[in-house]
């Protein structure tokens, strides 16, 4: 923590404090406004660190945003804890929609057996018969 945030910590520390055990008084004197109104300025003073308006950041904070993490454990842990089932279906729906356009991408569609030709119910008797009834031969 810089020293400029520690030390706007403990003035608005102070503040509150003066606020709290000061609440009989009625109103500070002309002496205290001007003291007031001169720190609030000052203050603003202090917040303008730079000639362009930007507070310069702590090496500390820098030094952390930028460090590498690993979050593979915590990222294990909570992927582990969260177990659900999930229809089949879903599933599914989720490796289509997932799936690339490339013939690559495409899973290779199973070849269906070709079917037993399947005897029929009627005898050669049975035509002839039918032959007759229908022709009249």
């Amino acid at each position: 923590m810089s020293a400029a945030l520690l030390r706007r910590g403990l003035e608005l520390l102070a503040e509150s404090e003066a606020s709290r055990a000061a609440p009989s008084q009625a109103k500070p004197s002309g002496a205290q406004l001007k003291r007031a109104r001169k720190a609030k300025a000052s203050q603003a003073q202090k917040l303008r660190n730079s000639a362009k308006g930007k507070v310069p950041k702590s090496a500390l904070a820098e030094y952390q945003k930028r460090e590498c993490q690993n979050h593979l454990r915590t990222n294990l842990k909570f992927m582990t804890s969260k177990r659900s089932t999930v229809e089949e279906s879903v599933t599914q729906q989720i490796l289509r929609q997932n799936r690339g356009r490339k013939a690559c991408d495409r899973p290779v569609a199973k070849t269906k057996k070709k079917k037993v030709a399947e005897g029929t119910v009627f005898t050669e008797e049975d035509f002839q018969k039918f032959q007759q009834e229908y022709f009249g031969s």
